[in-house]
C-alpha cells in the first residue's frame, strides 16, 4: 500500500486539490486549482504523468467525462491517505480531528 510519504510532494497536492476541487476534477480544473497555490504555473505533462501515477496506485479513478475529458476522484485508498495525514497533523497541532461524517471529533 502507498503511503503519504510515498509520494511526491506534487502527487500530495494532487490528492488534496482532487478532494478540494467543486464539481468535476478534470484536469484543467485541477491544475487551475494547483496554479493559484504555486508560483510558477503547472506543466500540463508534469499533471498528467504525476495523474497517471497516482492512478496506477489506485490512489485515484479516471473515468470519462466526455470524450476529450477526463474527471478524477478518490479512491477508499487514496481517502484514506489524505485521512490518515489529517489525522497525524490534527494530532501534532493538538487541533480537532475530523471525521467521515463531517463532523468534529475531539
Amino acid at each position: 500500500m502507498t503511503t503519504y510519504h510515498d509520494l511526491t510532494g506534487f502527487q500530495r497536492d494532487l490528492l488534496e486539490a482532487i478532494a478540494a476541487v467543486d464539481g468535476d476534477p478534470y484536469g484543467l480544473a485541477l491544475k487551475a486549482y494547483l496554479d493559484e497555490r504555486y508560483v510558477d504555473p503547472i506543466n500540463h505533462n508534469r499533471l498528467y504523468q504525476n495523474l497517471d501515477q497516482l492512478v496506477e496506485q489506485d490512489l485515484i479513478n479516471r473515468d470519462e467525462l466526455d470524450a476529450r475529458t477526463n474527471v478524477y476522484t478518490l479512491t477508499d485508498a487514496g481517502q484514506d491517505t489524505l485521512y490518515r495525514q489529517a489525522e497525524t497533523l490534527a494530532g501534532l497541532c493538538e487541533l480537532s480531528r475530523p471525521v467521515a461524517d463531517g463532523g468534529a471529533r475531539q
